[in-house]
């Protein structure tokens, strides 16, 4: 064999080791950009749960171009809410500080996202209202502190001197949230009476104690699917005698299976979503509309659950004005195609249906402002901190143009899942 065919070899061999190489380096590179795309897709996908999204985010957090800027309590607080790949990281970058600059566009969505850029630019530059910088409570303040025995042997009482007779009523373990004391100054300014429930076992009153309808209270059954494992069950407050006395109240019980928050009583209509068909499969749908229109003396109006939302409660999704007008949330945002679905349910039997809608401006806690508490002609609206907070009191004050707007900030409740109206009961 000649030099000149071993140096041809040689030169053959060193060029295919090369090519190889940047072979592998691109596919390398392109493996990456995939992944982190290939994550957010999976996020989007309709057919993930949000808590299988929560532990995506987590993974896509640890990508170079997000280095952990993504913050916990987004995370945690995660809802998709029927948002696309482009709109879903739109809101990643406003609600955590990120630019979506070109490279990180090209890394999460594979495109130099020019269109998302400019709506990114024009939300963080709109000057919609100079949010108040509030720090994350710390953990030690936002769970009920179990080193500090909460009295839990009587009803407490807080009567103002210029209150109706209307009280509105809250679980004892909610004083242990930092935002109690916001939510306290805003009935006490206002003239609203309250009291503290003893024997409860968690904060979310509204889902255990009796449903008022039509002068009378309706008492049901209080066992959620949602807290059936062995560690839950403690929190089942099942014993209402044990925290209200009603003994002299017009009590109707039923022994159908029912969560508070899925009752909206709109006088001679009630709206549950069709979960409470699920609760309540030993019975057929004919038998329990029957019971629920017996025991509420109202229509029953049933609308579509919302699976975004787990525990299956109408009280994020809508809210009754008055005669046959409703309030609904913010679906023309996050979920047109639900949002038809809800409006069909709901338009046999309203003529007004009014809607929330934050545009741009929308975030995944902005559901939260819904689920506001409303005591006489005074309604409380969640405030979290966030873009949506000023154009929720806006417009929930055009829809209750005859009643006082009160804004209150409840971030600690709503990173637990639930808003004003959830942790609250009132007495008539």
């Amino acid at each position: 064999m000649s030099i000149e065919s071993i140096i041809g070899i040689v030169a053959g061999i060193f060029g295919i080791v090369t090519g190889c190489a940047w072979l592998h380096g691109v596919m390398k590179q392109h493996a990456k950009q995939k992944t982190a795309y290939s994550l957010l897709k999976q996020i989007a996908d309709k057919n993930s749960t949000d808590v299988q999204r929560r532990k995506i985010l987590n993974k896509l957090n640890k990508n170079k171009f997000v280095n952990g800027r993504i913050k916990e309590s987004y995370i945690n607080n995660f809802v998709l809410g029927g948002k696309g790949i482009e709109k879903l990281l739109l809101e990643i970058c406003i609600e955590n500080g990120i630019e979506p600059t070109e490279d990180l566009c090209k890394e999460l969505i594979d495109t130099k996202g020019q269109s998302l850029r400019k709506q990114y630019q024009e939300v963080v530059s709109t000057p919609i209202e100079k949010q108040e910088v509030m720090e994350t409570p710390s953990v030690k303040e936002e769970v009920v502190r179990e080193e500090k025995k909460i009295p839990n042997t009587k009803v407490e009482e807080f009567m103002p001197e210029s209150s109706s007779n209307l009280k509105v009523y809250f679980s004892q373990h909610l004083t242990a949230y930092s935002c109690w004391a916001n939510i306290k100054q805003a009935l006490e300014e206002n003239g609203v009476a309250y009291g503290l429930l003893p024997n409860t076992k968690d904060v979310w009153a509204r889902d255990y104690m009796p449903a008022y309808s039509n002068g009378h209270y309706v008492s049901y059954v209080y066992n959620p699917d949602y807290l059936q494992n062995e560690k839950d069950k403690k929190y089942i407050t099942d014993n209402i005698a044990e925290v209200f006395d009603l003994s002299n109240e017009d009590v109707t019980s039923t022994k159908l299976v029912i969560d508070g928050g899925n009752v909206i009583v709109c006088d001679d209509k009630v709206i549950m979503t069709d979960k409470i068909f699920d609760e309540n499969s030993s019975l057929s749908k004919e038998e329990v509309i029957a019971e629920i229109e017996r025991a509420f003396s109202a229509k029953l109006v049933i609308i579509p659950w919302d699976k975004e939302e787990e525990y299956g409660h109408a009280d994020g999704m809508v809210r009754y004005v008055s005669d046959n007008h409703v309030l609904i949330n913010q679906y023309k945002d996050i979920d047109p195609e639900f949002r038809q679905k809800l409006i069909d349910a709901l338009s046999p039997y309203f003529s007004e249906i009014s809607e929330l809608e934050y545009g741009k401006a929308s975030s995944n806690q902005s559901w939260a402002h819904i689920n506001y508490l409303q005591v006489d002609n005074y309604i409380f609206v969640p405030q979290l901190g966030i873009m949506t907070d000023k154009l929720a009191l806006e417009q929930i004050s055009k829809v209750f143009p005859t009643s006082k707007v009160v804004p209150v900030e409840v971030r600690g409740i709503v990173k637990k899942g639930g808003a004003l109206n959830c942790v609250s009961w009132n007495h008539y």
